[in-house]
């Protein structure tokens, strides 16, 4: 396993992903290197999540609270499972 790093880099309009050149210095790549990523979304896109979940998207922010609410109160008692 060779040196990880974390960083924000950018998606850009050409479909590729930024690295820092520090972090291209630190790991010594060249251009046509192998590298493994991770990857995750910084951001949340409430619309774009509430849309995979067809009976979540028409609810408004204090329904969703309320929900929230009641799955915190079930796993503080240990029931945290939803069979829906």
């Amino acid at each position: 396993m060779g040196k990880r790093f974390a960083y924000t880099g950018e998606y850009l309009e050409d479909g590729h992903l930024s690295v820092p050149d520090n972090i291209v210095r630190l790991l010594s790549l060249n251009k046509g290197a192998r590298v493994r990523i991770s990857i995750e979304s910084c951001g949340f896109n409430k619309g774009a999540f509430l849309n995979l979940f067809g009976v979540w998207k028409d609810k408004n922010e204090d329904e969703i609270e309320l929900f929230r609410k009641i799955l915190k109160e079930r796993n503080s008692f240990g029931r945290g499972e939803i069979n829906l």
